[in-house]
């Protein structure tokens, strides 16, 4: 039988797992009433209260109750860290395909939530405000009921894999290829990070996906390879922009060489002003990027233009470089993920 927490003294009865909503976030459901008599059980162990058979939880503290049901959520989050971390060193011993997902472990103040930890159905009950006025409160899982939120998840991330994989199979066109297996991998990522927090919630619901990690992963890096990208840069006399560019298309895993199914053109100048002021000296940039395809069609551009400024012509140049280093990755990358996501079948 199903053990609900009990009531709260304070009288309000706050249930376990029902009506919390659904989103790609950490979900909070709370309102309970804040108890102010002596200190609670759950406190000090809140398996008192939520039976660690039946639920996952966690206390936190913090200076307003917000802040205590943060930091009691990002107490939950850290069940799931160390449990995580230490499959994961396990996977790093036996497997050389590296780390399924990457992890974060950087909090602020009250805020202990971390943030690569997308967890769903969290929940809070009653909260308590001790003599010194600080807050305390349990977040909890209902791990069967969570266990059938992630299994509805997993179904239809693994849906899309399959969907995806035999697609990018029956496609002679390199870049669509490419495009739907990245596609078919960041779903399969997503759904291994699923099955790696239902193992905690609910191990007996967790299961191995239907399709090789390692086979998705291999089959995206020979797309890639089969993409040969041509650059060619005005104006680069020293091949600094060129040696960026390089950089950013290898990170995709494309190769450099002939004949191209991708091609960069563009220019670049980086120009002494002539302005000089409080010992610094001025240089204007300009950059111009166009990355197109086989048929010579524009996929995307990237144009960026601008001053910098350092104590010598060459110091500022090189800051000039560094800012347009910045915009090709950030901006350029967004671009051409935006471009790769409108080449798959939905």
């Amino acid at each position: 039988m199903n053990t609900k927490p009990r009531q709260s003294k304070s009288g309000f009865n706050c249930p376990a797992g029902k009506g919390a909503s659904l989103a790609l976030a950490i979900i909070f459901l709370s309102g309970c009433a804040v108890f102010h008599g002596g200190t609670p059980v759950w406190v000090e162990n809140p398996k008192t209260v939520y039976p660690d058979n039946e639920y996952l939880s966690a206390v936190g503290a913090g200076d307003t109750r917000r802040a205590a049901e943060n930091a009691a959520a990002g107490n939950l989050a850290r069940i799931f860290e160390a449990r995580i971390e230490s499959d994961e060193r396990l996977l790093d011993q036996t497997r050389e395909n590296g780390k399924q997902f990457q992890r974060t472990t950087d909090f602020t103040s009250d805020i202990n939530i971390l943030s690569d930890q997308t967890l769903y159905n969290i929940q809070h009950a009653e909260a308590w405000k001790d003599q010194s006025g600080r807050y305390h409160a349990v977040a909890y899982l209902n791990r069967r009921e969570t266990a059938r939120i992630y299994r509805d998840k997993i179904t239809e991330q693994t849906t899309r894999v399959e969907f995806l994989k035999p697609s990018a199979d029956h496609t002679a066109d390199p870049l669509k290829k490419y495009a739907t297996l990245r596609t078919a991998n960041r779903h399969a990522a997503e759904a291994d990070q699923l099955r790696r927090q239902l193992s905690v919630i609910h191990p007996p619901s967790a299961s191995a996906p239907p399709y090789s990690i390692n086979e998705l992963q291999t089959a995206l890096a020979a797309a890639a390879k089969q993409i040969p990208v041509h650059i060619r840069i005005n104006g680069d006399a020293d091949q600094r922009i060129t040696a960026i560019l390089e950089q950013f298309i290898t990170g995709y895993g494309f190769i450099i060489g002939q004949p191209p199914v991708l091609s960069i053109d563009g220019n670049i100048a980086v120009n002494d002003t002539g302005e000089r002021d409080h010992g610094l000296t001025f240089v204007r940039f300009e950059l111009d990027l166009k990355i197109k395809d086989a048929q010579n069609n524009v996929l995307i551009s990237i144009t960026e233009k601008g001053r910098e400024a350092h104590k010598t012509l060459g110091q500022a140049r090189q800051r000039s470089y560094r800012t347009l280093e910045n915009a090709i990755q950030a901006n350029g990358a967004n671009r051409l993920d935006a471009y790769f996501e409108t080449l798959i079948e939905q």
